[in-house]
């Protein structure tokens, strides 16, 4: 059997990596010249296992008004959120279908969901450290969030039960446990109203990860085709026909994985994926000598920013700009997430080195109801592995194993149904 595989960010790779496991013959065509320098390049570096939160959440029916409004002040450069008039319009039937999903059933249910498949995913991930000694520093650190707002913190009790219901480990802390606990808050301990430590959380370098990934999968016979640009797709004769650059590839299978672009290269097989490309921007900066690193992932609900150490930098991600497809770095966007460093860390901002900043930008492929969208797509022998938001780095390796069960004919270790393509 072989299978093509378009995309070579964490999805594609990992999908071909556990397709050549399996004794299948997989081929990854990648408009760039290398693997994960979009999307996967950059992330926050930080698998949120426990609770993996999709962005349908009750209240953003009410919030995206004032996210809009923002959008258009003078001070734009300074929201969380930046939302362009004419592409919300341009978004409209994602936008329903996101709304409709926002709603407090839906969204427990669905953080539940994304929690077995994280936590499969977190196992994978053991087994091929075990198997393999993948090194992308890898911590077993757990993530700290952190609540400047009574009310923000109180909010969160409702999913925090329904976590506990379903299995997940937390630990409230008051301020003074917090700073006990991680040190590098000292600083700001004074607006500090509470925290939630997720202590089965992990972090890790996802672009390390992935050359590291890239390099074994071909070791086991994957085939990877650099700087093709898949132009078309065609379905016939009981397999698939790719045009990729000046070359025609043909497959008994396909897998789409081409993050933010999955929606636009299914539509031309009558594939319907509702994804909207989300941009979100990461700085990654030297830690130098600094000698109080935090021990932990550090996700600040009050200025919407997670901080990560990965080896001997420190990782600061946030933002969500809907922009289209236009992932070019805006300098406006990198002087807001320096005042975040500022914001969360003020005493290593004070001697961090800024012209060693290094910033990045990629588009998260946002599923409209949060869900990742994993399997058959209804059309004969084309696939999915695409939709992951902001958490395709924590549901990377479980979502491709599944998948390559799938394709292989055995059975996945976890369900795939409430993933399943068609069930837009």
């Amino acid at each position: 059997m072989k299978v093509a595989v378009i995309g070579a960010g964490l999805q594609g790779l990992c999908t071909a990596y556990y397709l050549a496991n399996a004794g299948i013959e997989a081929t990854v065509l990648e408009r760039n010249d290398g693997p994960a320098l979009e999307a996967s390049f950059g992330n926050g570096g930080y698998l949120q296992a426990e609770c993996p939160e999709t962005w349908n959440q009750p209240g953003i029916p009410g919030a995206l008004p004032k996210w809009w409004w923002a959008s258009l002040g003078r001070n734009r450069k300074n929201a969380a959120k930046l939302l362009r008039t004419a592409e919300l319009l341009r978004l409209l039937p994602w936008g329903v279908r996101f709304l409709r999903a926002s709603n407090a059933e839906t969204f427990f249910r669905h953080v539940a969901l994304n929690r077995e498949l994280a936590l499969y995913t977190l196992a994978c991930m053991a087994a091929l450290r075990r198997e393999t000694n993948i090194e992308y520093a890898h911590r077993a650190c757990g993530s700290l969030f952190i609540f400047r707002n009574q009310g923000t913190l109180k909010g969160f009790g409702l999913l925090l039960d329904h976590l506990g219901e379903n299995g997940a480990e937390w630990q409230q802390l008051s301020r003074d446990a917090i700073l006990q606990s991680e040190p590098s808050l000292r600083p700001i301990g004074d607006s500090l109203q509470g925290g939630i430590l997720f202590p089965n959380d992990e972090s890790g370098d996802s672009y390390r990860f992935s050359q590291a990934l890239a390099e074994m999968a071909v070791r086991s016979g994957v085939q990877f085709e650099y700087g093709q640009q898949v132009s078309r797709i065609a379905t016939n004769n009981g397999g698939v026909s790719i045009r990729a650059g000046t070359q025609e590839l043909r497959a008994d299978a396909l897998v789409i994985a081409a993050g933010a672009h999955s929606g636009r290269l299914a539509a031309s097989i009558g594939v319907r994926l509702p994804i909207a490309p989300a941009k979100g921007y990461s700085l990654t900066i030297p830690l130098g000598d600094w000698p109080d690193p935090p021990r932990h992932v550090i996700a600040d609900t009050g200025v919407h920013a997670g901080i990560n150490v990965l080896g001997n930098s420190l990782r600061i991600a946030g933002t969500a700009d809907f922009c289209g497809f236009d992932a070019r770095i805006d300098p406006g966007r990198i002087g807001y997430m320096v005042r975040l460093v500022e914001a969360v860390l003020p005493e290593f901002a004070k001697v961090m080195d800024r012209s060693a900043i290094r910033p990045f930008a990629g588009l998260r492929p946002l599923s409209a109801d949060g869900l990742p969208i994993i399997g058959a797509t209804g059309v004969p022998n084309v696939y999915a592995n695409t939709g992951h938001g902001g958490l395709g780095w924590t549901l990377a390796a479980g979502s491709a194993k599944a998948l390559a069960d799938q394709i292989s004919g055995a059975a996945p270790a976890i369900n795939l149904a409430p993933f399943s393509p068609i069930r837009f």
